[in-house]
């Protein structure tokens, strides 16, 4: 698989490296000289001095042969132009691009960035699974929908102790799908009563995590 990385900064340069320890075929442009050389010296791959967000650049690097282009420069908006002109001039199927500022992301999608990576974001996102206050941690997203799978585990002498699932007001974005008691799995139906110690798995649109949490009476 051939991928072209725009920007060789440190994201930039050890994407390079992972990359091509995964035998991708890697092309990385960078618009300093000093960093182009560094590059060169440390990674096996094509390193091109040049600015990434032209159409010269891109045609330089076989663009047009390339299965993915991903934009990792400092500035949100170098990374937005770069995506949109392997997507439009080169035909590229997959762009990914690094937002800087969070605020952007959604304006970079509608744009046409096909993946857009926000540091921010990741690291918030981490920060809420590893310290879990809320006793609410997801366990797998799926892909780049807003949809995951999560898992909360009810406190002891929990508010709603045997009240049954079909009596919650629980949000449209949620599915219970699984309760383990004790070691034993459940298959919840809506009769199911909810007890102190149970280990609930939801499948949670995130626009619904804050509802699901006041049904379910999960102090933040």
């Amino acid at each position: 698989m051939k991928a072209i990385i725009v920007g060789g900064g440190k994201v930039g340069f050890y994407l390079a490296k992972t990359l091509r320890e995964q035998d991708y075929s890697i092309t990385l442009i960078e618009k300093s000289r000093e960093q182009c050389r560094l590059c060169s010296n440390e990674l096996d791959a094509e390193v091109i001095c040049a600015n990434g967000t032209t159409v010269e650049a891109m045609e330089a690097c076989g663009a047009d042969k390339a299965d993915c282009v991903i934009a990792v420069m400092g500035k949100d908006e170098s990374n937005l132009v770069c995506c949109q002109i392997a997507k439009k001039m080169f035909g590229v199927k997959k762009t990914i691009a690094k937002v800087n500022n969070p605020k952007n992301t959604d304006a970079l999608k509608e744009l046409g960035v096909d993946i857009v990576i926000s540091a921010t974001d990741s690291i918030i996102k981490l920060l809420e699974n590893e310290v879990d206050f809320s006793s609410i941690k997801e366990i797998m997203a799926f892909g780049d929908s807003d949809a995951a799978i999560v898992e909360i585990i009810l406190p002891d002498n929990y508010t709603l102790e045997g009240k049954a699932l079909a009596q919650l007001e629980l949000p449209q974005g949620c599915n219970i799908a699984c309760i383990s008691r004790g070691g034993r799995a459940i298959i919840p139906r809506g009769g199911t009563m909810l007890l102190s110690g149970d280990v609930l798995f939801a499948v949670v649109l995130s626009s619904a995590e804050r509802e699901l949490k006041r049904a379910l009476k999960i102090k933040d």
